[in-house]
């Protein structure tokens, strides 16, 4: 069962982006309501988890599961997360890579669209085939050790043990097997779930997660990224995580 719920989920976000007092929410949900009237949104029954599709012209459809025990953090943690995509896409035209991927020629859109007809990933896929490698790395290199991170920086968080699995949860579960799809739609998403469980602002962790959703959405601004500098050994160390990780793009 889907039920439209665009206007409610539109005047959510706006209530939201007015109530806040955090700075880095408040940034963050400035931008996402730039886009928000692009947006369509549908409730799904379900357990868990959203999806965001283009559709086209700028236009996007996003839809969720919603269940009657989802509480209001969970409810805009999922609804920022997902307007996210939207940004990233704005931002990139990339077809919601988290980072801009060179577009693909007529020829072979029409060749992935043949190849395998309804599949959004697989544009994704072929976009990333044409992205250099040491591009990809470095990406890669950044989610991992970001993700790492913040999974040691989680107990300092002032979050309750069960928000803090769902944390940990999101970011190697979710995270972790998708870093180019994921990484700025998990931070967006763990950042709404800081500011509404009033997580402690200055802990280690909290500190961590706002600088890195302000350094993706100044990227975002920028329509370009700039990852450190590749460190020697850097990637043979995390060998065996890339080549898990790229094997599903990879013919």
């Amino acid at each position: 069962m889907t039920e439209d719920s665009t206007a409610q989920d539109r005047q959510l976000l706006r209530d939201y982006a007015g109530e806040t007092r955090d700075p880095h929410v408040t940034a963050l949900m400035g931008e996402l309501l730039r886009h928000l009237d692009q947006v369509d949104f549908a409730r799904t029954t379900g357990r868990t988890g959203g999806n965001t599709r283009g559709l086209g012209q700028g236009r996007y459809a996003v839809s969720y599961a919603h269940g009657a025990q989802m509480t209001r953090a969970d409810h805009l943690a999922v609804l920022v997360h997902e307007l996210t995509h939207v940004a990233v896409d704005q931002a990139y035209d990339s077809e919601m890579l988290n980072f801009p991927a060179p577009a693909l020629s007529t020829a072979e859109r029409q060749r992935v669209r043949e190849e395998t007809p309804g599949r959004e990933e697989d544009f994704q896929n072929a976009r990333l085939r044409n992205t250099g490698r040491q591009q990809r790395d470095a990406f890669v290199g950044l989610v991992v050790a970001n993700g790492q991170r913040l999974v040691r920086e989680l107990p300092s968080s002032g979050l309750s043990a069960e928000r803090q699995r769902m944390v940990r949860e999101k970011l190697t579960s979710h995270l972790q097997p998708r870093p180019f799809h994921e990484y700025d739609g998990v931070l967006s998403h763990l950042l709404t779930w800081c500011d509404l469980d009033g997580a402690d602002r200055s802990s280690a962790f909290y500190r961590s997660l706002s600088a890195m959703v302000d350094q993706a959405a100044a990227w975002r601004a920028a329509g370009q990224i700039r990852t450190p500098r590749r460190r020697r050994g850097l990637f043979s160390r995390l060998g065996a995580t890339l080549r898990k990780l790229t094997r599903g793009f990879r013919r």
